[in-house]
């Protein structure tokens, strides 16, 4: 449904005689943008975080997390809700991410550059260990299995 209303944004832009053929083109190339690999890694290590916090930190305040991330979009609708402990690990991950010097970003787990600090990186690793399992049998059953492969074929 969503992609037929998706369309037919782009097909009334075609149309339109008030939008000439350069900003026709410009128009679609922004709306059909695809997301980076850092975008997605992005947002599945807050999904993780999410899990983690749920069930490690229950009794913490959560709010949903403000960050250059969500104001970029890499979460799309939906910010993760997290404590202040989960949150600034978060914003962390994100710059690690964000400036990252290696394309294509490997495995921070394979990678040869730790640019993690001690205790980021054992948070992190938490982290993968707790909510990593997990996701095999959630909705991000295909990106754990791709994770697995890759992660296999990296090592």
């Amino acid at each position: 449904m969503k992609y037929q209303v998706f369309f037919s944004q782009i097909l009334n832009l075609m149309t339109r005689n008030s939008v000439d053929s350069c900003q026709r083109s410009c128009y679609i190339g922004v709306m059909l943008q695809s997301r980076t690999q850092k975008d997605k890694d992005t947002e599945l290590v807050g999904r993780f975080t999410e899990w983690f916090c749920r069930a490690r930190h229950t009794n913490c305040p959560k709010s949903l997390l403000e960050s250059e991330g969500v104001l970029a979009g890499v979460y799309r609708n939906r910010a993760p809700l997290l404590c202040t402990e989960c949150a600034d690990f978060m914003r962390y991950a994100e710059s690690r991410t964000r400036n990252c010097p290696l394309n294509p970003k490997p495995f921070c787990s394979v990678c040869e550059i730790k640019c993690y600090n001690q205790p980021m990186g054992e948070y992190s690793r938490s982290i993968m260990r707790y909510s990593g399992p997990r996701s095999v049998f959630s909705v991000y059953w295909i990106d754990a299995l791709r994770y697995l492969f890759k992660a296999v074929l990296s090592r």
